[in-house]
């Protein structure tokens, strides 16, 4: 009884804790022309570097099966990579604001069965990668590995992609829980020109000066929101303790 009151309990903290409506601080996130990144809108996830030139766009790739797909960076910038979407946890937000909740979604893959929705998952190994077998929405506990937040890096219109994990404070104590959050780099290496997205500490120095946001001007392909697939997608291996120490490495 006591187990299925603390799970209830938790429930309705990250419920709470995802639909916080923004406040007056909150900065919102503006794409490379300085515009507001549209909630629902597609966009570009490109670097930006020395001379204008980073690493290249995200996309989706395989790694060792043909499902899941698992989210990499191209090398090259002169590769923009696949286009992503961003939901954000309050539905009524029309703009998507910093250090608050979204989901990020390439769209509706048929072969893997799934929406292409940005999830943290681990290797058996302990490895941390983003995959794509999120779904949108439904805060909660169930849906905690799908959120992400942006937050501001260095210069104008540039960002870091981070994950948080929300750390319980210890039963003896009456501290409230708090975040912990690292940021995605592409450390891993990948297929052909990509390297896949882990996470690496908050602080640590990027190769490149930050994310920026390129809206797709062309018309887009259908909406990524759809029934969910008849079979779900094979999950994910079992995600460790955020406590557990990960070894980082640049390629």
């Amino acid at each position: 009884m006591a187990h299925h009151l603390l799970l209830a309990a938790a429930t309705i903290l990250l419920t709470l804790f995802f639909l916080s409506p923004p406040t007056a601080a909150d900065s919102v996130v503006l794409d490379i022309d300085g515009n507001p990144v549209e909630a629902g809108s597609q966009y570009y996830v490109l670097t930006r570097g020395t001379r204008g030139a980073g690493r290249g766009g995200l996309t989706a790739a395989p790694l060792g099966g043909l499902c899941p797909l698992y989210v990499g960076q191209h090398r090259s910038w002169t590769q923009q990579g696949s286009p992503v979407t961003f939901f954000p946890a309050n539905p009524s937000q029309k703009y998507i604001t910093q250090s608050s909740d979204v989901n990020i979604a390439f769209g509706l893959n048929p072969i893997c069965r799934n929406l292409g929705v940005w999830q943290l998952g681990y290797s058996f190994s302990g490895v941390p990668y983003v995959t794509t077998n999120g779904v949108i929405g439904n805060p909660g506990a169930e849906t905690f590995t799908n959120w992400f937040k942006i937050e501001h890096a260095f210069g104008p219109e540039s960002y870091k992609i981070v994950y948080c994990f929300l750390v319980p404070a210890p039963w003896y104590s009456r501290m409230s829980p708090y975040e912990y959050c690292e940021q995605l780099d592409a450390t891993i290496p990948g297929p052909s020109d990509l390297a896949m997205l882990s996470l690496v500490p908050i602080d640590k120095p990027l190769p490149f000066f930050g994310f920026v946001f390129k809206k797709v001007t062309s018309t887009p392909p259908p909406s990524p929101i759809a029934p969910p697939p008849t079979t779900p997608p094979s999950p994910t291996a079992p995600v460790p303790a955020p406590t557990a120490t990960i070894g980082y490495s640049s390629y």
